[in-house]
C-alpha cells in the first residue's frame, strides 16, 4: 500500500500562489511534477488502502445535487481508506492538499466543477482543492470534509456510520446548523441523540427535517446547553430532553 504523503509548506504555498496560473491543469491537466520532484513533499511511515477510493475513481457529477448516497459512498470510501489517521494528523492542510492535486484531483475536480469565471475560479480553487483554515479542513476541502464527517459520525452512539451520515448528509441546512454550533457538533450524546431523532424521520416522513421545525429544534437545543451541562448528563437524559425539543 501506498504511503500518506504531506506537501512541503513551500510547495503549498507557491501552488495556492499560482492558482490563477494554473486554473487549465485544475480543470482538465495534472500536476505531476509534484511527484516527479521528491523534494516537493513529505513521506510518512504510515500507509493508506487505495481499493477503498474506487467510489471516487466514479463519481458522477450529475448525481451530486438530487442523491446524497454518492456522499456517503464517499465519505465512507475516504475514512475507510484512511483509517490510520488520527484527528491531529487530518488537521494537517499538507496531506490534503496533496491529496486533491494528486490521487484525488480528479474526483475533487468531478466533485467541484470550477466556474468560467476567472475570479470565481481562483476563489473556488482555494476553497475546495487546498485547506488552509480549521473551516477549510473540516468543511471546504474536497476530500478532508469527507473524512471528517465520517469521523464525527462514527462516534455517535446508537446509531450506523452508513445510517449517520445518510441522516446528517440528507439536507444541508440540517448538517450546517449541526456541525456549526458547539453544542451539537461537539457534545457526542447531544449529537448522537440529534441523529437518532432524525433517523427515525429519515425513513418516515421526514417531518423532522422541514426546515422551520428543525431550526426550531435546534435553537432549543442550544438553550438547554447554555443552562444545563449536556455533556455530563446520561444518554437517556440527553435523549429525552432532545426529543422534546423535536416535539415543541
Amino acid at each position: 500500500m501506498p504511503k500518506l504523503r504531506l506537501l512541503k509548506q513551500s510547495t503549498m504555498d507557491r501552488l495556492y500562489g499560482d492558482v490563477h496560473n494554473n486554473i487549465e491543469l485544475y480543470r482538465s491537466g495534472a500536476f505531476d511534477k509534484l511527484v516527479e520532484d521528491g523534494t516537493n513533499y513529505i513521506e510518512l511511515d504510515l500507509e493508506y488502502d487505495q481499493e477503498h477510493l474506487g467510489p471516487l475513481d466514479h463519481y458522477k457529477e450529475d448525481g451530486q445535487s438530487t442523491d446524497n448516497l454518492q456522499e456517503v459512498e464517499a465519505c465512507i470510501a475516504v475514512f475507510r481508506s484512511f483509517e490510520s489517521l488520527t484527528p491531529y494528523l487530518a488537521r494537517d492542510s499538507r496531506l490534503w492538499t496533496y491529496l486533491t492535486h494528486q490521487r484525488l484531483l480528479v474526483y475533487s475536480r468531478a466533485r467541484w466543477p470550477i466556474p468560467h469565471n476567472q475570479e470565481a475560479a481562483v476563489k473556488h480553487i482555494r476553497a475546495h482543492f487546498f485547506a488552509n483554515t480549521a473551516r477549510g479542513v473540516e468543511r471546504d476541502n474536497a476530500v478532508s470534509r469527507l473524512w471528517w464527517m465520517a469521523y464525527l459520525c462514527s462516534r455517535a452512539n446508537g446509531i450506523t456510520l452508513d445510517d449517520a451520515l445518510r441522516t446528517l448528509l440528507l439536507q444541508f441546512d440540517v448538517r450546517a446548523n449541526i456541525l456549526e454550533r458547539p453544542t451539537t457538533s461537539q457534545s457526542i450524546n447531544v449529537f448522537s441523540a440529534i441523529l437518532r431523532q432524525l433517523q427515525s424521520s429519515y425513513y418516515g416522513e421526514r417531518e423532522l427535517f422541514v426546515r422551520k421545525r428543525f431550526r426550531a429544534a435546534i435553537k432549543q437545543i442550544n438553550l438547554l446547553g447554555g443552562t444545563i451541562l449536556l455533556p455530563s448528563l446520561r444518554d437517556e437524559d440527553v435523549d429525552d430532553l432532545v426529543a422534546k425539543c423535536f416535539r415543541q
